[in-house]
């Protein structure tokens, strides 16, 4: 079901909308109900003796009852690997990211490939920018419709931003159908390692790909 916590933090944007979603009324009304699902994305960890970083991404509902860890990304020695559960629990590879030689964005665009279910290319291909020099990126989905993430910049200045997050969009949705925006107090502060994932019901049918495609993002710093 869609859930609106109380006690809410807006954070606004341009490329939202006119801010007509949100009841200023109402604490208990500011995150829009299209959201049905949170994860959470913890900070990395080290393990195996510090040979292998971890990323995961918990299952975190409004009442914090579920807990579990839906998706975890190991990275060694050159090679992520995503995964369903958490690490060691023998889940589902649903996505990989082979990196290439050097450093920088446009150098490991150019020279990692990535995996998603069976399709295989090169980062650059695969999460396309939609134009030189647009920070958004475009990937088709394992349905065959292509989505859209959007950096978002929040604050006065748009040279420099206090923060920046991500919305996923598609042609077939009014909304965004996923969004790392911090919406309330318990998601955190701006700039933390640790974020949320907001996933609309239209995103949950490709919410592997949502995490997958934000892990590898991440990873070469786009």
């Amino acid at each position: 079901m869609p859930f609106t916590p109380e006690d809410t933090l807006v954070i606004r944007s341009r490329e939202f909308g006119d801010g007509s979603e949100y009841n200023l009324s109402s604490t208990s009304s500011i995150i829009p109900d299209h959201y049905v699902k949170r994860l959470w994305r913890k900070p990395p960890l080290m393990v195996g003796a510090g040979a292998v970083k971890t990323i995961q991404f918990i299952n975190k509902d409004h009442n914090s009852n579920d807990r579990s860890v839906a998706y975890s990304a190991t990275e060694s020695e050159g090679t992520m690997r995503i995964w369903t559960g958490g690490y060691g629990d023998d889940g589902s590879e649903i996505g990989s990211l082979q990196l290439g030689a050097g450093t920088g964005l446009k150098t490991l665009e150019k020279s990692s490939t990535m995996t998603l279910e069976n399709k295989t290319g090169v980062v650059k291909a695969m999460l396309k920018k939609t134009n030189h020099m647009s920070t958004s990126r475009t990937f088709t989905g394992p349905d065959g419709v292509d989505y859209k993430w959007k950096v978002i910049w929040v604050g006065n200045d748009p040279a420099f931003p206090e923060t920046t997050f991500r919305e996923l969009h598609t042609k077939d949705s009014n909304h965004p159908i996923a969004t790392t925006a911090r919406l309330t107090r318990r998601d955190g502060t701006i700039n933390d390692e640790a974020y949320p994932v907001y996933i609309a019901e239209r995103g949950i049918r490709i919410q592997s790909w949502i995490v997958a495609t934000l892990i590898i993002l991440d990873r070469i710093g786009a």
